[in-house]
């Protein structure tokens, strides 16, 4: 770029030739007459995309103005430095004013439909793993009190959990299941649908039993988890009863 104070002289000359004023050009390029001046006196060296700007309304071009000499530079570097001015000067709505609004617009929608794609996409995600943990939960369920292993499976429910209509806490549900091993073993639990929303997630589903004496009993339940301590561990559950 032509040097101090070489630069402003040839932009004083060149908007004289254009007829403008001061106050004109600065008008067309969003700057500061104070900063025009100075520029224009040689006190300041301005920035790339300032000159730019000027140079958009005073007609030249950019390089030729400059006496850049594009073979001294990077292809890389001429690149980026194109791509800064022309994103600054979007921004400048002073010159091509719709043009720039139509730009600046479109780039707006896709950032939100970007970032709403990408939001829905995380929370997908998020819902599929914890429709996963239930699952496990739910075999391991079966699994343990199937064996009896009562202790393990009440680690599936939080301190203040309740059974609907039952009871509350760890103690009692280790009392309640430990009685009802003796009685059947569950052959399934099947999810209908699982519902999660922030650290919350609702289970619906229906599950069956065998009695040891070959009979089947099944029903509905609905389970509530919560997310505590990094774990999804169940606060509340209920259940009906249907003979078969």
């Amino acid at each position: 770029m032509i040097q101090q104070p070489e630069l402003g002289k040839k932009i004083a000359a060149y908007r004289k030739m254009k007829g403008l004023t001061q106050a004109e050009l600065v008008e067309q390029c969003n700057l500061s007459v104070r900063t025009l001046q100075r520029i224009e006196a040689g006190d300041v060296t301005p920035r790339p995309y300032t000159v730019r700007l000027i140079c958009e309304v005073l007609g030249p071009s950019y390089d030729k103005f400059c006496g850049a000499n594009k073979r001294d530079r990077g292809l890389l570097k001429q690149w980026l430095e194109q791509f800064y001015i022309g994103f600054i000067d979007l921004f400048n709505l002073k010159t091509h004013t719709m043009k720039k609004i139509t730009i600046l617009s479109g780039a707006l929608f896709l950032i939100v439909f970007g970032l709403a794609s990408i939001i829905g996409e995380v929370s997908a995600q998020s819902d599929s793993r914890v429709k996963q943990i239930i699952e496990k939960n739910n075999a391991d369920f079966i699994n343990w009190f199937n064996k009896g292993e009562i202790d393990s499976l009440t680690e599936l429910y939080r301190d203040d959990a309740c059974l609907v209509s039952r009871g509350c806490g760890k103690n009692f549900i280790k009392q309640y299941y430990t009685a009802e091993s003796q009685k059947f073993k569950f052959t399934k639990l099947d999810i209908e649908r699982i519902e999660v929303e922030d650290s919350v997630a609702i289970e619906r589903g229906q599950w069956s039993a065998v009695f040891q004496s070959g009979e089947i009993l099944g029903g509905a339940y609905l389970s509530v988890w919560r997310l505590t301590e990094g774990h999804w561990l169940i606060a509340s559950e209920s259940s009906g009863i249907s003979m078969e």
